[in-house]
């Protein structure tokens, strides 16, 4: 059995992150960070972080950095209370 790519461990970590609510919907998203929890460098949480952007669970906003999005599978709250 191969060994996991690191960008696909970073990957994991931070969706479960997300899904687990441990990064909120708004949260900055610090790949300095998350490099250091799971002791790798930036390139492969950089690549994971561009993957969830692209899924629409991260949104990067150029010179501000990475911060979560609203995560689709949860109601948003308020939204439904009317």
């Amino acid at each position: 059995m191969k060994k996991p790519r690191l960008e696909e461990v970073a990957y994991e970590y931070v969706l479960k992150c997300i899904q687990d609510n441990r990064l909120k919907m708004g949260d900055f998203v610090s790949q300095q960070d998350l490099a250091q929890e799971l002791n790798m460098s930036r390139t492969p949480i950089r690549a994971a972080i561009t993957k969830l952007s692209g899924e629409g669970y991260i949104r990067m906003l150029p010179y501000h950095g990475a911060f979560v999005a609203f995560y689709k599978d949860l109601p948003a709250k308020g939204w439904d209370q009317g």
